[in-house]
């Protein structure tokens, strides 16, 4: 994607294109030169926020699209909002701006006022503040729009965080799981070696996926009322997959050093040295010295009324410290040491375990939401009805549609009741003298064939199946216009979904049509 240019040379249809084409994640805010700017935001190629000079979603991007002067730039960096507010695809929105007309600029009309009267010219030196004073207001109210995701974000009911992590590179802030492709993204930081952790955040639960050059150390999750009643590892990860499967809360994905995350997992897998010191009667700059005199690599945690402090020993030096009040990371212990002030704070220390963790096996549980209908094959009473099998059976159901005109007596009269006992061709021949047959293709129900397609999108894209539901939903009820409807599936934009995978859908749905016809 190209950091920055003019709109005169590369347009911005071909910047979304582009955009969609590298799977590209930032915020590209294009300007037109007259004071108009919006800002399009970007995750693995899916544009799912715009914004700028009072429109927004899908009107903010068919604005823009109308822009031919200009500049544009892309940040690969930028801090990504909650908000989704574009609904279309992106061929979708080029498509309307080629159809929308143009609005006019409003801007330059002011500039033929010379008029040489002095009487009429102190009248509209008066008038311009007035001016200024009803614009300012209009941006302001501008202004809070891309701080609306942060007042939704969710924090659990029961106020706890399966382990006090720290403040980190910001990758991705608040995304909605509800548009979000766990196993893609999953994926995406195992190949990108990802070092940092992945946290849930719902209204009645907070989980953590640690993660150290591409593998998934550990998984916490917090869902139950009660306090110590944190679940980790595999039933950890169920839970967690299960919670952004359903589209609840949100998720941050934040990037630490090796040696913070391995003092988190340590934290949370190591059994403790020191448990339950008091820091009433704890020397605690002793005892960080008789740690780092023993190359100790490891955790501190003091937990006191007024919050809870982390510090992360690697080799005796201290890594990193933190408290749940202030997240920087400091190499500086004073912070968290300040919280032994209170006589009542506990104090415990674990050492790193010298055996070696296998890491968690992320794909047995995610793993199962990218392929799902592969284990359905090998239970052999089951492929009469799944739909890889769709082709198998659709030898025999054309001839079922032809059984309904058997029931008038004419076939009756002249049929035998053995040649009635088993389908032999005699008694089909009868059918195409009979009008009925061609008529009872088109007077089939396309309710529930349009409902059994949408059930066969949602489970193969979970909570991201709404536009092709959408598009099934709004087509013809024939033949002809579901054929159309399913066409246009392959060209959907869908976050973090390939394109080989809706065309796969599309394939098995046009199966599936025709052993209906």
């Amino acid at each position: 994607m190209q950091s920055h240019g003019t709109l005169a040379e590369v347009p911005l249809r071909s910047l979304l294109e582009s955009a969609q084409g590298e799977r590209s994640t930032g915020t590209l805010t294009v300007r037109n030169g007259n004071g108009q700017s919006a800002s399009l935001y970007f995750l693995f190629g899916h544009l799912f926020h715009a914004h700028g000079d009072g429109a927004a979603g899908d009107d903010a991007v068919v604005n823009a699209l109308h822009w031919t002067r200009g500049d544009f730039e892309f940040d690969a960096k930028a801090k990504l909002p909650a908000d989704e507010t574009v609904k279309a695809g992106i061929s979708e929105l080029v498509h309307a701006a080629e159809s929308t007309p143009k609005t006019g600029p409003t801007e330059p009309k002011p500039e033929p006022r010379v008029e040489p009267k002095t009487e009429p010219i102190v009248e509209r030196v008066e008038a311009r503040p007035e001016r200024k004073d009803h614009a300012e207001p209009e941006r302001k109210v501008e202004a809070p729009q891309p701080r609306r995701g942060v007042k939704h974000r969710p924090q659990p009911k029961h106020g706890r965080e399966p382990i006090p992590v720290p403040a980190g590179q910001i990758i991705y802030d608040s995304l909605k799981t509800s548009f979000v492709d766990f196993p893609r993204l999953i994926t995406t930081l195992e190949k990108e070696g990802y070092t940092g952790y992945v946290r849930l955040l719902t209204d009645d639960a907070s989980g953590l996926i640690l993660f150290r050059e591409g593998s998934a150390l550990e998984c916490m999750y917090d869902g139950a009322a009660e306090a110590g009643s944190l679940v980790l590892g595999k039933p950890a990860l169920q839970q967690f997959n299960d919670d952004v499967t359903a589209g609840h809360g949100v998720l941050d994905v934040v990037g630490l050093s090796p040696e913070l995350i391995d003092g988190l997992y340590e934290l949370t897998v190591s059994r403790p040295m020191y448990t339950e010191l008091y820091a009433a009667w704890v020397d605690m700059k002793a005892l960080l010295k008789f740690l780092s005199d023993r190359k100790l690599s490891g955790s501190v945690m003091i937990r006191s009324s007024a919050g809870t402090g982390v510090i992360i020993l690697s080799e005796g030096d201290v890594a990193g410290a933190y408290t749940s009040e202030s997240r920087d990371i400091s190499d500086k212990p004073d912070r968290a040491l300040a919280l032994c002030d209170d006589p009542n704070a506990m104090i415990e220390v674990k050492s790193a375990d010298a055996t070696k963790h296998t890491p968690l096996d992320v794909d047995e549980i995610v793993g199962g939401l990218r392929g799902p209908r592969s284990p359905q094959p090998a239970p052999a009473p089951v492929a009469s009805y799944a739909p890889p099998p769709a082709e198998t059976v659709m030898p025999t159901l054309p001839t079922m549609p032809a059984m309904p005109p058997e029931p008038p007596t004419a076939q009756f009269s002249t049929s035998a009741v053995s040649n009635y006992s088993t389908p032999t061709p005699p008694s089909f021949q009868v059918a195409p003298t009979t009008p009925p047959a061609p008529a009872g293709g088109s007077q089939l129900d396309w309710g529930p064939i349009v409902a059994e397609l949408q059930a066969m999108a949602e489970d193969a894209l979970g909570n991201r199946a709404r536009k092709v539901k959408d598009i099934l939903g709004a087509a013809d009820p024939s033949q002809s216009g579901i054929e159309a409807a399913i066409d246009q599936i392959p060209s959907i934009s869908l976050l973090f979904v390939d394109s080989s995978r809706l065309e796969q859908l599309a394939q098995e749905m046009r199966a599936r049509l025709k052993s209906h016809l």
